[in-house]
């Protein structure tokens, strides 16, 4: 019964992992279908088109007699227009997706959208199509490299451990296998053995239904599940029922608070590998990205270009602050930051943090007011006032850009400098005011939801008790308003004048 409850387990486990599988490819398929529908016919704006979107690797229309529109066997063909046709010709000119988008034998009517897998060089090649109203069949064929990418990291981090329902830690290992049965990626703490069968294996959805899912666990830990369980319980009730009786709340409160305090370090190191994996895998993508742009594109790419450049630089800046705040948390844990003061201007240390995020913001359509009136040069550390800024700047890029409105305020006062970022985003509920500064607090514990190691606040707040001052959250109608006070004492010629 053991072993079978331990079968089942694993089966609803890569039930979970498929059904996360299919949820990426739903999204994809509504994001293709908005594009598929507003595409121009003209053969440069399908090219501008396919630039824009980095994971579209090719773009075909056919008519309604199965012509192939775009692109054209008999105008002029680029290289990867050409290599296309070589690869997938044979699909688009011998009819076979117009019997697949039309009607049946019997004459119903067949899905007019979806997918449509081909093994093509190194493996499997997604295509969607879409029939218009028109009557004529856009099919989009997506990046290998890039949707597999995507998929990744979709998927729990290469360290993500097996818990049973009876809250057992087991080693073991996920593997996504493709249909040649080479591993995709895997993770759990489980090294398998080579040639190692699986003991659970599950074909994902439509259109991955050629690859596997497996898990395998450790076989002799699992052979030895349940052996000797009449035994043990006899011996463990007969020696230590009483001392149960008496103990019992007193262990399961000790329990509990253990399992809070590992799984919020748990849940801390899942996180930090969440946050650092993305930006990484987007940097290393969009570089791949450009170099391609730069060796297939004119000067008229120029735009894209910097477009991609601009992605690197700022995921560059997210994983920056990420990798400082986790490095300032753990000084802070052993007792070795102490701020370093120097001569700067304080409104100028806000207008620089701000450039750095202005093209985030933009593209949000996040307006910033900055109303300064921190004008002199005072003694501060100029590090750890950045710190505290690009943290609240990016809690609201992340949580309250649908607000469309920042504004912040500085002034100064004797030695003294109060600084308000005020947003109208959605706000921080009044049961969470006190909890959002405490180490690995979220508000919601799903990577899903949103992104972050619930350490930024803490570290914010930290930085500016050790500056002199405090970090604030200001009572507020519309969104969060956060307070930053510093003391900051003037330049000594300056407090002389």
């Amino acid at each position: 019964m053991a072993r079978e409850r331990m079968h089942d387990f694993l089966l609803v486990r890569l039930q979970d992992t498929a059904q996360v599988l299919e949820d990426y490819f739903q999204q994809q398929e509504r994001h293709l279908q908005t594009l598929t529908e507003s595409v121009s016919l003209d053969p440069s704006s399908i090219r501008q088109l396919i630039r824009q979107h980095p994971h579209v690797a090719q773009l075909f229309v056919l008519n309604t007699n199965g012509t192939l529109l775009h692109p054209d066997p008999a105008a002029g063909l680029n290289e990867a227009e050409r290599r296309f046709l070589d690869d997938f010709g044979d699909l688009l000119l011998h009819k076979e997706l117009l019997r697949t988008t039309t009607a049946d034998d019997e004459g119903a009517a067949l899905p007019t959208s979806g997918w449509v897998v081909r093994f093509r060089g190194p493996g499997l090649n997604l295509l969607y199509c879409q029939r218009l109203p028109s009557g004529q069949l856009v099919g989009v064929l997506l990046q290998r490299a890039r949707w597999i990418a995507d998929l990744i990291a979709e998927l729990p981090d290469t360290s993500d451990a097996l818990t049973s329902d009876e809250d057992r830690p087991w080693e073991a290992r996920i593997r996504l296998a493709d249909s040649g049965g080479q591993p995709v990626y895997d993770w759990g703490p489980l090294e398998p053995d080579e040639g190692a069968a699986p003991l659970q294996e599950l074909a994902p959805h439509y259109p991955l239904s050629s690859w596997r899912l497996q898990q395998f666990v450790d076989h002799e830990a699992f052979a030895t599940l349940g052996s000797g369980a009449y035994l043990n319980l006899i011996s463990i009730l007969a020696a230590t029922g009483l001392v149960l009786l008496l103990a019992g709340a007193w262990f399961y409160r000790e329990y509990n608070r253990h399992v809070r305090q590992a799984t919020q370090r748990v849940s801390f190191v899942n996180q930090v590998s969440h946050e650092l994996k993305t930006p990484l895998t987007n940097i290393r993508m969009y570089a791949e990205l450009l170099e391609s742009d730069l060796e297939e594109s004119g000067d008229d790419q120029a735009g894209t270009q910097r477009s991609h450049l601009k992605v690197i630089v700022e995921e560059s800046q997210r994983l920056s602050r990420l990798i400082g705040n986790v490095l300032t948390f753990a000084q802070k844990q052993r007792g070795q930051i102490s701020p370093h003061f120097r001569p700067a201007v304080v409104d100028e240390v806000i207008a620089s943090v701000i450039e750095r995020f202005e093209p985030a913001f933009r593209r949000r359509g996040l307006e910033v007011v900055l109303e300064g009136s921190a004008g002199s040069s005072v003694d501060v550390d100029v590090d750890a006032l950045e710190q505290i800024l690009g943290n609240l700047l990016s809690n609201v890029e992340k949580y309250a850009s649908s607000g469309k409105c920042l504004e912040i305020t500085s002034r100064q006062e004797n030695d003294y400098t109060s600084i308000v970022i005020s947003d109208d985003g959605p706000g921080i509920p009044a049961r969470h005011r006190e909890r959002i500064f405490r180490p690995f607090q979220r508000l919601s514990n799903h990577i899903a939801d949103s992104p972050g190691t619930g350490i930024g606040l803490t570290i914010a707040r930290q930085l500016a008790r050790l500056h002199g001052g405090d970090l604030l959250l200001l009572p507020a109608k519309r969104g969060a308003s956060f307070e930053i006070r510093l003391h900051t004492p003037k330049r000594e010629s300056e407090a002389i004048v």
